[in-house]
C-alpha cells in the first residue's frame, strides 16, 4: 500500500490542501493523510494529534461501509440518504466548530 510506504508530506505523491495553500488556514481534512499513515504503522496517538476528527470519524464512516456492502451484495437497492435534519446540522455544527478551533492558538490546536 502506496500509503504505508510513503509519509505523506516528506516523500511520495501526494495532493496538497488547496484551502492551506492559498489561505494559510487548515480545513477541517487537513492531516488525514498523514493521520491515516500514522495508523497504518499502529501510532494512534500520533494521528490523534494530525487530525482528531478524522480518527473519530473512523468507525462511523467504516459501519457506513459495512452497511452499505452487506445491502448491495445481497443484492438489494441502497436506500436513500434518510438522515433526520437534526443529525445533518449537528454533523455541520461538529464540524465547522472543529473547522474554527483549529486554526486558533489554544491546546490542543497549538501548530
Amino acid at each position: 500500500m502506496y500509503l504505508f510506504v510513503f509519509e505523506p508530506g516528506k516523500t511520495g505523491l501526494f495532493p496538497v490542501c488547496l484551502f492551506r495553500f492559498l489561505t494559510g488556514y487548515q480545513c477541517p481534512g487537513c492531516g488525514s493523510t498523514r493521520a491515516m499513515h500514522q495508523l497504518l504503522h499502529g501510532h494512534v496517538i500520533a494521528a490523534f494529534m494530525l487530525n482528531p476528527l478524522f480518527l473519530l470519524a473512523i468507525p462511523f464512516m467504516l459501519f457506513a461501509f459495512v452497511r452499505y456492502s452487506v445491502v448491495v451484495m445481497r443484492g438489494d437497492v441502497p436506500r436513500r440518504n434518510t438522515l433526520p435534519a437534526p443529525f445533518i446540522y449537528g454533523l455541520f455544527f461538529v464540524v465547522l466548530s472543529f473547522w474554527i478551533f483549529r486554526n486558533t492558538p489554544f491546546y490542543p490546536f497549538v501548530s
